[in-house]
């Protein structure tokens, strides 16, 4: 019986830590409103920018606004009175979720371009900041109002002390290029934060032109576009067709009916005469010619014979 009772003590021990574990983890990685104002200043500071002032009203208005959506188990800018974030002139990032803690909600959810500005927009600031838990999620809320530049806004200097060289220098702004964009040279005792002021643009839009890092850290000679290029609007263009001119018709030849050509019939040539013919003699004339060869032959023969005889 005593191990049985050791036993179930276990169990219960056992099964108390195991539903109390996750609560605590909860906790601990909620973090805290503070953690999440000192981390917001942290990024503030690598970009040349005055740290948030922390402000009681927007803590308990960012504090309201976190439990208000853990109650209702929603991420939303609606406030429980019907009231809108428009209408309450302060910029507002909300996040929430499981096992969220500060270092991911404000490197990897509030790094677009809206988030981002509520962080770096500007140049002075006041801040409040808003955490809650329920059901294993975890509701953060960032109210940030701008405080206007002015004396008030201003650093106090001592003017009886020898400037600092490495305090932020005036920016002389650069010249548009062709296309319209603009590129600043980085110049020594420059930052960010008074680059953007000079040309009138936010440290999230230079961020985003320049693929530079949640957190940047520029250098003196670095590039920096601090404007891009227009859009081109391409405008319609009406060319003027000519019309053609009007094709004059040739008319046709009409063809010729060939005439039959003279055929020429040759006429027979006369047969040409020999120079003498036996037929027109006499025959008392024949004869005498007949005879006349006979001799000649004859003696033609003798001859042969003769001289076939001597050369033997």
């Amino acid at each position: 019986m005593r191990r049985i009772f050791i036993l179930i003590l276990i169990s219960l021990l056992i099964g108390t830590f195991a539903f109390t574990q996750p609560e605590m983890l909860i906790q601990a990685q909620a973090s805290s409103a503070i953690d999440l104002i000192n981390t917001v200043n942290s990024v503030r500071e690598n970009n040349s920018l005055a740290a948030y002032e922390i402000d009681n009203t927007l803590m308990a208005s960012a504090q309201q606004q976190a439990d208000f959506m853990a109650d209702i188990g929603q991420i939303t800018h609606n406030r429980a009175d019907g009231s809108t974030l428009s209408s309450l002139g302060f910029l507002e990032n909300i996040a929430g979720g499981s096992n969220l803690t500060v270092q991911v909600v404000v490197f990897s959810m509030w790094t677009d371009s809206t988030n981002w500005n509520t962080i770096v927009g500007y140049p002075f600031g006041k801040v409040g900041a808003g955490v809650a838990v329920k059901n294993d999620l975890v509701y953060y809320v960032l109210q940030v109002q701008e405080i206007q530049t002015g004396l008030a806004a201003q650093p106090t200097i001592n003017y009886q002390i020898t400037p600092d060289p490495n305090l932020v220098s005036d920016v002389m702004t650069a010249t548009p290029q062709l296309d319209g964009s603009i590129i600043h040279e980085v110049l020594d005792g420059q930052s960010l934060w008074s680059i953007a002021i000079a040309y009138n643009v936010t440290i999230a839009e230079i961020i985003q032109w320049n693929n530079l890092l949640p957190t940047p850290v520029i250098f003196v000679g670095e590039r920096l576009v601090v404007q891009i290029a227009p859009t081109p609007t391409l405008s319609p263009t009406i060319t003027n067709t000519s019309i053609p001119p009007t094709r004059t018709i040739t008319p046709s030849q009409t063809p010729i009916t060939p005439q039959p050509s003279a055929t020429i019939t040759p006429l027979p040539s006369p047969t040409p005469k020999p120079p003498f013919s036996i037929y027109d003699m006499e025959q008392s004339q024949r004869q005498t010619i007949g005879w006349g060869i006979a001799i000649i032959c004859l003696m033609g023969l003798i001859f042969v014979a003769f001289r076939g005889f001597v050369q033997k």
